[in-house]
């Protein structure tokens, strides 16, 4: 209490960074008084009050580099000022303001994760909600995730859904916006750490969660949700286009779908490509690499389908003679685009642009030698890597330069050979989500006894 009266009388709110300085103080108190077993829960609300404040605080510092440069100075003399290096400090950067924020507010989620009063082992009271401070866990957590996110230091996210899968209660029983934010931050964290069937699980839990108003909120999520799905082999409809959150989302995701359908690998890439009017807006959601990388195999996926469809043999099932469509014609389609994709737009020629100073040597490449262009082991590559994720069904004849679609006779060609890609990514994927917590499961403390008295040996039934 003294130390709360003092903040009221010394804080300054023209002085942001002091603000900050005296409100860390008066939190890290605050939080050893929620720490107490007995008492503690007492304290919870205002904790959880002076986080949201703390933390708005140094995100907005982090905001205004120029409150904050000589912190910057200060630490950089500091770790240089060793003189011919015998004396630095190489202790790595320093933390920033955003993260010494994210680490205090740490402290009071841990205290409430921990939190062992109550009625029951599990944290929930007979009516289903959460006893005690563990109230408090998914909005202390939800305030540390947003500011990793902010200041982009996700990697400070992982101890946090780790502990939460492992001792909190489950999510249902916490508010729907409790719920929906960190469902959304789950979903991001997931989709940054390249699981993107995960990630679109968490993050249409998310969609679902946020009210119908929230229309920035769920604009917010609908643009992860979206790239993850088109990730995992779905894409967006039009419908969903048209919806009110999606407002300008058609021309950002529009044509990669449209160039995913048509086997476009110039257009799917040139509108990734760093001089795209696109590129700046996919670039500050993080999602212009993870959609490149992980969404032409669609691309090549409907290459060879329409190769097929126009050129392939269809095969005679009762002769027992599989459809087959050439490599050759597959391999011809790619080094054309290839072509097409190292020539500027407006060129007619590639870019061959060769340094004056190397003008006349003798292994000079020129024309197409020039260009880094596919050839049949490319094809063979990219091929199986399509076989492998189960994105087509069949097998290629390397003697023929062939590839042929097996179960033709009962499916058809075409769906036997190019399967329904989000249904075979679905089939394959695990079910569970790490970090969400569904259900609740009787908590293991160290020092625990197990008994083993009903344990048989591995390999008897």
């Amino acid at each position: 209490m003294v130390l709360y009266f003092g903040f009221l009388r010394d804080v300054d709110v023209g002085n942001l960074l002091e603000t900050y300085n005296l409100l860390s103080e008066l939190l890290q108190k605050a939080i050893s008084a929620l720490q107490n077993q007995t008492h503690g829960i007492i304290i919870l609300d205002t904790v959880v009050s002076y986080s949201r404040m703390f933390a708005r605080l140094a995100m907005g510092l982090d905001k205004q580099p120029q409150l904050i440069a000589h912190l910057t100075t200060k630490s950089n003399s500091s770790a240089g000022g060793g003189g011919g290096g015998g004396g630095g400090d190489d202790s790595g950067p320093r933390e920033t303001l955003p993260e010494r924020a994210a680490n205090t507010i740490r402290y009071a989620f841990v205290a409430c994760l921990n939190d062992r009063t109550g009625s029951s082992s599990t944290g929930l009271s007979p009516t289903g909600a959460p006893e005690g401070k563990r109230r408090g866990i998914y909005t202390l957590a939800n305030l540390c995730l947003k500011i990793l996110f902010a200041c982009r230091k996700t990697r400070g996210a992982a101890q946090i859904f780790e502990n939460i899968f492992v001792q909190s209660p489950p999510l249902s029983a916490y508010p729907k916006a409790q719920r929906c934010m960190y469902l959304y931050y789950l979903g991001r964290f997931l989709w940054a750490n390249g699981h993107a069937y995960r990630a679109q699980k968490a993050l249409q839990k998310a969609f679902d969660e946020c009210h119908s108003q929230c229309l920035q909120q769920r604009r917010l999520i609908l643009i992860f949700l979206i790239a993850a799905n088109m990730v995992c082999g779905r894409l967006p409809s039009q419908q969903l286009f048209n919806r009110p959150e999606a407002a300008g989302l058609r021309e950002r995701f529009g044509p990669l779908c449209k160039y995913i359908a048509q086997g476009n690998i110039v257009g799917f890439r040139r509108h990734l490509d760093i001089g795209s009017e696109h590129y700046a807006w996919f670039s500050g959601y993080r999602l212009d690499l993870q959609l490149r990388n992980r969404c032409e195999v669609f691309v090549w996926r409907s290459i060879c389908r329409k190769t097929f469809i126009l050129y392939g043999d269809p095969g005679n099932p009762e002769a027992r003679k599989a459809p087959t469509f050439d490599l050759k014609d597959v391999l011809a389609i790619f080094r054309w685009q290839e072509t097409i994709y190292a020539t500027p737009p407006g060129a007619t020629q590639p870019d061959n642009y060769i340094d004056p100073d190397f003008v006349g040597m003798v292994d000079e490449p020129t024309g197409e030698d020039a260009l880094d262009l596919p050839d049949m082991n490319n094809i063979h590559s990219k091929m199986t890597a399509l076989i492998h994720q189960g994105l087509l069904g069949g097998y290629i004849s390397f003697s023929r330069e062939k590839f042929a679609i097996q179960g033709a006779k009962l499916k058809g060609a075409l769906a036997a050979g190019f399967p329904n890609a989000w249904k075979t990514i679905e089939a394959r994927a695990d079910a569970e989500v790490p970090g969400w917590k569904l259900e609740t499961s009787a908590p293991i403390h160290a020092g625990g006894v197990v008994r083993l008295s009903g344990v048989r040996p591995v390999g008897l039934s």
